[in-house]
């Protein structure tokens, strides 16, 4: 009986990118429970360097556990401004079938979000 060699997923990378207008947290890969505390914490420690604005651009990830919009929602209401970016299927579904389009609203790269979060203060 031949047994199928057990399917391997990408595993989850993260880079960060600061500049003198906000610090972009990158991740690329698969966001499931194995992940979920290195994530939380460096968007944690980013938040407590209180950059002007912090970005998560999801433009790479293939699969997105519903942890880890707990913890974007976390970084939404920590007291930086705070926008996620990266359109794709494996992060919209979640927020969708959650309901969460609101409190995270997905744009479609980190220039977009930045942008939006310098309108964010002026918006009512």
């Amino acid at each position: 009986m031949l047994i199928p060699a057990p399917r391997t997923r990408p595993s989850a990378t993260f880079e960060v990118t600061t500049t003198a207008e906000a610090s972009v947290v990158t991740a690329a890969g698969d966001l499931d429970l194995a992940v979920t505390d290195r994530l939380a914490t460096l968007l944690h420690r980013e938040i407590l360097l209180t950059p002007r604005a912090l970005v998560f651009d999801a433009s790479a990830v293939t699969f997105c556990s519903a942890r880890v919009l707990t913890i974007l929602l976390d970084a939404a209401v920590a007291g930086v401004p705070f926008a996620v970016a990266g359109r794709c299927r494996a992060l919209l579904r979640p927020i969708t079938a959650l309901g969460l389009e609101l409190q995270l609203p997905v744009h479609w790269s980190a220039v977009e979000a930045l942008a939006w979060l310098e309108l964010a203060p002026q918006m009512p």
